[in-house]
């Protein structure tokens, strides 16, 4: 099963500006309405999965169906050299939190669990059409797809039982616990988090991260967490390996109708596939709109070495 295939039955096609436009209005609206909280990820190829890039390169390592145990391990074993290279303190003196430690890896590319997010939908948008080089443009021809999640009780910064994981020092979901939370709540849950402006490209962003345990089976009140083939839940469920090659936290995707007055909950997605006809007119739109470029999403030196040379080859 691929990533394509396990979208493919819950995505809405925006074909142009005119589309996404309406979609966003529309999901707009059942936020005000309902009071729901989106955040938002942009692909540029609406092909690949949603993975953590420590998934992802986990997968590559290993070769095998990864469990939470392995990306637990490969997670504190990052850590640990972080330390040994002495960059867990902040610049400005004083030791960063776990999670702040993770955010500046991902920062700077280093694989961690967190999937980067944006909690402004055409920053979500921008990044689903970015354009890419590599030695030349990548991606272009191939659809995007934008992803809307329900993070309604789920951003920890607004959970008092959760707040404090932003300061701890250790991770709060080592070894499968969380509070009182257990193994099984970790593992069928996912989070977001807002982290304060802990560099430039963050707050241009509005950005934040997602994160969960590997997804499982069970439950702590016992019932089954599943991925559903399809909108039409008679036609079955993923066995939860096959989910995992497509997504890596535990959050179900539904299909987005307005027409319905009740959001499918906190943890479900929405997917949009954006065609690759429209990337371009799409790109130049919300420069135009808002000033969306590489200069204003990615304002530092690493954002630079990235994209402000694109037409000077690297071999």
């Amino acid at each position: 099963m691929t990533a394509d295939a396990f979208w493919k039955p819950f995505e809405v096609e925006i074909h142009d500006f005119n589309d996404l436009l309406n979609i966003i209005n529309q999901v707009m609206e059942k936020a005000v309405e309902r009071n729901i909280s989106f955040a938002w990820r942009g692909q540029v190829n609406a092909s690949w999965a949603l993975h953590s890039s420590l998934y992802r390169r986990m997968n590559i390592t290993q070769k095998k169906i990864l469990q939470e145990a392995d990306i637990t391990k490969a997670e504190g074993d990052i850590l640990k050299e972080l330390h040994r290279w002495g960059l867990h303190s902040s610049p400005h003196g004083g030791r960063l939190s776990v999670l702040k430690q993770l955010a500046m890896l991902q920062h700077y590319g280093a694989p961690t669990r967190l999937i980067d997010i944006t909690f402004n939908a055409w920053v979500g948008v921008w990044f689903a059409v970015e354009e890419k080089w590599s030695n030349g443009v990548l991606n272009e021809e191939a659809d995007a797809r934008l992803f809307a999640f329900d993070v309604t009780d789920r951003l920890i910064n607004e959970k008092a039982d959760l707040r404090p994981w932003e300061d701890l020092y250790h991770r709060p979901w080592k070894n499968g616990a969380i509070n009182q939370l257990d193994r099984e709540e970790w593992t069928t849950s996912v989070y977001a988090w807002k982290p304060s402006s802990l560099d430039a490209r963050i707050a241009a962003q509005n950005g934040g991260f997602l994160f969960g345990g590997v997804p499982a089976t069970i439950k702590p009140n016992g019932k089954r967490f599943q991925f559903p083939k399809s909108p039409n839940f008679t036609d079955g469920w993923w066995p939860i390996e096959e989910g995992r090659k497509a997504c890596c936290i535990a959050a179900r995707p539904h299909v987005f109708e307005p027409a319905k007055g009740k959001g499918a909950g906190p943890g479900a997605i929405y997917t949009f596939r954006i065609k690759a006809a429209a990337k371009a007119d799409i790109r130049q739109r919300l420069d135009k709109l808002f000033g969306y470029r590489h200069s204003t999403i990615y304002p530092d030196f690493s954002g630079f070495s990235s994209f402000g040379t694109p037409h000077i080859k690297n071999y």
